[in-house]
């Protein structure tokens, strides 16, 4: 039986990396969220990009605001209890997240996809327009001047298969799939895989430590419903993992 390194610290860091230029569609518009509240159930290491073999880091329930220079401490604490095996080679992270987020955020449109120019598309508690589900975002009725944005529900759009309604499309489903998120129609949770920044050996002298930045510039978006109202969502984040010494 391999023997275990015990002791593994954990770094988490929250960075905005400004010199990234998201560019989507020319009638979205963009800004960066005010809040990018998510709820981790479970975080593994994997030896593979399927993770079929994975080492737990955390398995409960833990709410962080990755717009929030506090995320590191807040993802830090919640990480505790964990072992790494000696000359297993780690290769990829693996996190299991509520398909449900709560975001904070506005937009000042210029006469984007329909909507007013020198208007603004804002967050608030309940939407115009529906509930936000997996075929369609919540949205809000654009307003001639900016008003302060209020905490949204907002849910994971469904795959990109024909199931995600007239507004998402394909676009948005895609973006995230090709982020390496996998998500069942509908499902109250989906996982996401990442790759570390390079594979990682531990040894008996190993003192590795974990270090993940996660960036939300630019990924707060919004476009017209048709209806004057403003459908709103997000864009995942970059995230950006290394296991070293």
């Amino acid at each position: 039986m391999m023997m275990k390194l015990i002791r593994l610290v954990i770094y988490v860091l929250f960075v905005h990396l400004f010199f990234i230029n998201y560019v989507y569609a020319d009638n979205v518009c963009t800004s960066t969220p005010t809040k990018y509240e998510v709820t981790m159930k479970k975080v593994e290491l994997c030896t593979s990009s399927a993770c079929t073999t994975t080492t737990v880091l955390a398995e409960k329930d833990g709410t962080f605001d990755i717009a929030s220079a506090s995320a590191g401490a807040d993802v830090g604490s919640w990480i505790t209890g964990y072992a790494l095996e000696i000359g297993t080679t780690y290769t990829h992270i693996k996190a299991t997240i509520s398909s449900t987020f709560t975001i904070k955020g506005t937009c000042e449109d210029d006469g984007l996809n329909g909507l007013a120019a020198d208007t603004w598309c804002t967050t608030i508690g309940t939407p115009t327009v529906a509930a936000s589900s997996g075929s369609s975002p919540a949205a809000t009725a654009e307003v001639a001047s900016s008003v302060a944005a209020a905490d949204m529900s907002w849910m994971v759009p469904n795959k990109a298969d024909g199931d995600n309604g007239a507004f998402y499309g394909s676009s948005v489903a895609t973006t995230f799939e090709a982020n390496g998120i996998t998500k069942v129609n509908d499902a109250a949770t989906f996982t996401w895989i990442g790759a570390l920044s390079s594979s990682y050996t531990p040894t008996a002298t190993s003192a590795p430590k974990i270090t993940i930045k996660f960036d939300v510039t630019n990924q707060f978006q919004h476009a017209g419903d048709g209806s004057g109202n403003c459908g709103i969502y997000v864009k995942p984040p970059t995230v950006n993992v290394t296991l070293a010494d």
